[in-house]
């Protein structure tokens, strides 16, 4: 089972033994700043060897699958938003659309609560690969059913 590991704002991460409990602190600011997930393998000092995910977000994601509508203009297109967090998400498009990266865009979706509430959020676009986008919501404040369901839906 591979763990995920959390930095803290100084670039440490405490990486517990799920044998033995033994926590040991290490500096790992040189994997801070890579594009790429980083998988670490840890030998404790009980010699148990376990493997962890460096979390380098500075909020958690949480996993969905929330149907939704992208609207451009007066154009509306099916989407399926992948991950969530408070200040962003990724989407699936059925197809690739005319996007770029900063262009502002209005997403509607049904949360998975037990109200299925219909959120709407303007978001700008940072990543696009083929079907997949990145987004950023264009404030952090959540004053509607996405901040409860933020606060209180994840795991």
């Amino acid at each position: 089972m591979i763990f995920k590991v959390f930095l803290t704002k100084s670039g440490k991460a405490n990486f517990t033994c799920p044998e033995c409990g033994h926590i040991r602190q290490m500096d790992v600011t040189k994997f801070k700043k890579m594009d790429r997930e980083v998988k670490l393998k840890c030998t404790c000092k009980c010699q148990n060897v376990f493997s962890v995910i460096l979390e380098r977000r500075r909020h958690i994601r949480k996993k969905v699958h929330l149907p939704g509508e992208l609207l451009m203009g007066k154009q509306k297109y099916p989407i399926n938003i992948n991950d969530i967090s408070k200040v962003g998400l990724k989407i699936h498009t059925k197809d690739v659309l005319d996007l770029d990266v900063e262009d502002k865009i209005i997403l509607e979706f049904i949360l998975d609560d037990t109200d299925n509430s219909k959120v709407s959020k303007e978001v700008i676009v940072k990543k696009i690969n083929q079907t997949q986008i990145g987004g950023k919501f264009s404030s952090k404040d959540h004053y509607d059913k996405l901040g409860t369901y933020l606060l209180f839906h994840f795991d």
